[in-house]
């Protein structure tokens, strides 16, 4: 369904090169992570390996796709792969080197990493079920893909200052979660209610309402143009505070919404956007009964995993893929299903399992055996047992707690004692390794998000309880937290926690609100006798991970790697330059002042390691529109004396240092758009030069040796003159003291005509005419 733009094809050859230049040692990896993590690159926890998150848009993706996946994990990581709460699918452990060979060979099968990490619009979601699901009002499925190919075509979508995150939903149910995303469309008749700024995170907030209705035709305006906003208004720099929501707090809705029409307004008279057209296939209904069989397994996979679908005669299947992870050859296997079953689809889901739409119902039990020999624990989707977990300190940077690790130790608990009861059909459990939100914690009915704390002066994993989560489009709500817990109690607090909750539970009860006026308090209650820690003499337990055996540390985690983009580079560029600074030898200077001129372009589209090139671009864009000052118009010039060692050692340091501290100025005073301001006096000196250079004849030549010291000055005039007819004239501009003194009176005694001497504030003006 999802086409791949000529666009991203073509942005992998400029990925492909800068992973030549990496792998030739011509750029550092903390440049290179600015390239990658747009691309949905990841390093491993410890560094060395990677993970890349593969964009599915909608969660749609065929068997063929499937298969190709599968087969990419094989021949370019370790053969696991992974399910995302965003409904992408992630491989892992893969070189460095067999990145652009993975994105190559899927390409082939319009699968792309692009935007799967980084300040991107990022995959764009929708209801599993679109398409097939008897309660929705619209089939999301067109829009989402259509919208995903129509911004991501757009370099700006991957130029934002922090992610930026759309779903889709199909009704009230809201499976989507509109109101906990930077975006979401709701569907209605004939069109989509908007919501805006929501997220889930170290500090959640819910959406609000953006547009009351809007028609399909308006829906790529309306994204377009709280993407804008975004672009333009957000802060790239605060990371931590860079979020849309957070955008909407600092400058209050109403102004947000003045920003958004006048945004709206614009697109819509500057431009015709048009989504392509997506035709979903149609089936015929058909007149197919569920097929039966006394095997007690196929009876609750009937139960639990079958569900109906809107087209007579055909079920939905859901897989409960444990934690997301399936291997290469289950998901292989998998996709070749699709050349037994034809027609059949598969769904990537937001509680990271697999669904298998359009099985006609006559053919379940042939599925269902198939199944059975691919996957070892597959029933029992969207209960107690289906536990969503990020994947934690097993692979994440920014990982505390080993997420999936608790997660089996509970999958073993719940297997033991809630199959079948209430609790199992009415709750469940989501599980974060730390304070983000890959787990979508804070919608979890029960959740738990990972922390560290001291006891004793050692580290000991805990986790912070949640209570009451639920989505429900404007009626969501987010868990409340209700304590903290270490650990190693959590498997025995919900047991006893759901024991409890049993009591009170039947089919009819409606577990949102038993959760609100019963529920929170009896956790609250309860956890009290869960919170003690032993000392590490009486019980060494509670100070190792689930999932562990040696004991819990912070070792391997890191800054995550999802703010890494321009600044990263900017920053790396200044690091280096102040480096080769310190060094001060005439080739260290000249590599300081290369990644001085450097370290900004980035912010203007360019990015090259040819030094000429840097030079010219940094002259054009920062010297000449008086963002720096305007003395580094002969950059280009200085830079070649130091080459040729034509300069002193003291005055090329005096030169990069001030070259340094003007970019390092500019880089603080840049805005959250990556706009710097033009400083007065720069603008006017700018300006002014501007205004001599046209004061000049199309037969003169202008000449800034300002900061070129003598003899050097004089040569450069010289050889310049050689090069001109007699009568040409040449506008140069010298330095106070010896440049003044000696250039004139040296050209003078060549026989050239010094027509006049003009003193500015610093420098001095010689009109010189050719003469000989």
């Amino acid at each position: 369904m999802f086409k791949l733009s000529k666009e991203i094809k073509d942005g992998m050859k400029n990925y492909k090169q800068s992973l030549d230049e990496l792998l030739q040692n011509k750029i550092p990896q903390v440049r290179f992570k600015g390239v990658r993590v747009p691309w949905g690159i990841y390093s491993h926890r410890g560094g060395g390996i990677y993970m890349t998150r593969i964009r599915i848009p909608a969660g749609i993706v065929s068997g063929e796709q499937l298969i190709a996946l599968a087969q990419a994990s094989q021949k370019f990581g370790s053969g696991k792969l992974h399910i995302t709460t965003r409904q992408d699918i992630q491989i892992h452990n893969v070189k460095i080197e067999d990145t652009i060979k993975l994105m190559e060979f899927l390409s082939d099968f319009d699968l792309s990493s692009r935007g799967g990490g980084g300040n991107t619009v990022r995959n764009i979601m929708s209801c599993a079920k679109a398409g097939v699901c008897p309660d929705e009002v619209m089939d999301t499925r067109k829009y989402a893909v259509a919208l995903t190919e129509y911004l991501i075509q757009d370099e700006k979508s991957f130029q934002m200052p922090r992610k930026f995150k759309l779903t889709f939903s199909g009704c009230a149910k809201d499976c989507g979660g509109v109101i906990t995303n930077d975006m979401g469309f709701l569907a209605e008749k004939g069109g989509f209610r908007v919501y805006v700024g929501g997220g889930m995170g170290a500090r959640s907030i819910l959406g609000k309402l953006l547009e009351e209705h809007i028609k399909p035709e308006d829906l790529p305006y309306c994204a377009e143009a709280v993407r804008n906003v975004f672009l333009k208004h957000g802060d790239p720099k605060n990371r931590h505070y860079n979020r849309l929501r957070f955008l909407i707090e600092k400058i209050g809705y109403p102004e947000f919404q003045k920003l958004y029409r006048e945004e709206f307004k614009d697109l819509k008279a500057q431009k015709k956007i048009v989504l392509r057209d997506i035709v979903a296939p149609k089936y015929e209904e058909i007149n197919d009964s569920i097929a039966q069989n006394d095997d007690a397994n196929y009876k609750e996979f009937l139960k639990y995993n079958v569900f109906p679908q809107k087209q007579k005669g055909y079920s939905i299947v859901e897989l409960r893929i444990n934690r997301g992870d399936l291997s290469a050859q289950e998901l292989e296997n998998l996709g070749s299903l699709s050349k037994e079953f034809p027609n059949i689809d598969f769904r990537a889901t937001q509680k990271q399992n697999l669904l298998i739409c359009f099985v006609r119902n006559g053919g379940l039990f042939k599925l269902y055996t198939k199944i059975n020999g691919i996957l070892k624990d597959f029933l029992y989707p969207e209960t107690l047992l289906d536990i969503v977990a990020c994947k934690g300190a097993l692979t994440c940077n920014l990982g505390v707690c080993n997420s999936p690790g608790l997660s089996e130790s509970l999958e073993e608990m719940i297997k033991k004692e809630f199959v079948g009861s209430y609790a199992f059909k009415k709750l469940e459990v989501r599980i974060n390794g730390c304070p983000n939100s890959c787990g979508q914690v804070p919608l979890g009915k029960i959740a738990f998000y990972g922390l560290v704390k001291r006891v004793g002066n050692r580290p000991v994993p805990f986790y912070n309880l949640l209570v009451g989560g639920h989505k429900a489009a404007s009626n969501t709500k987010f868990g409340e937290e209700i304590g903290l817990i270490p650990g190693r109690n959590v498997p025995a607090f919900l047991r006893a926690l759901f024991k409890k909750m049993e009591v009170a539970l039947s089919a009819d009860i409606n577990v949102d609100e038993y959760l609100e006026k019963t529920g929170k308090g009896l956790a609250r209650e309860l956890l009290k006798d869960y919170i003690a820690v032993p000392s590490y003499e009486e019980n060494k337990d509670f100070y190792v991970d689930w999932g562990k055996t040696e004991e819990f540390s912070l070792t391997g985690i890191s800054q995550g790697e999802c703010g890494a983009g321009v600044l990263d580079i900017i920053e790396s560029d200044l690091k280096d330059a102040k480096e080769f600074l310190e060094k001060a030898t005439l080739k260290d200077l000249y590599k300081a002042l290369i990644y001085s001129a450097r370290a900004l372009l980035m912010t203007k589209g360019v990015d090259t390691i040819v030094e000429s090139e840097i030079m010219a671009q940094f002259k054009e864009k920062f010297v000449e529109m008086g963002i720096v000052a305007y003395k580094f118009k002969n950059i280009i010039e200085f830079a070649f004396s130091i080459l040729k060692e034509e300069v002193s050692q003291t005055d090329a340091k005096a030169y990069v240092q001030e070259l340094f501290d003007e970019v390092s100025a500019a880089y603080k005073a840049m805005d959250p758009t990556f706009h710097f301001p033009i400083r007065h006096e720069l603008k006017k000196e700018a300006e002014d030069k501007k205004t001599e250079e046209k004061k000049v004849a199309s037969h003169e030549v202008l000449m800034d040796l300002r900061g070129v010291a003598c003899p050097i000055n004089y040569v450069k005039v010289k050889i310049r003159l050689e090069t001109m007819e007699k009568g040409d004239k040449i506008l140069v501009y010298l330095d106070q003291g010896e440049p003044i003194i000696n250039v004139p009176a040296s050209l003078k005694n060549d026989g050239q005509d010094v027509i006049s001497i003009t003193e500015k504030d610093n420098y001095f003006e010689v009109l010189v005419k050719k003469e000989v």
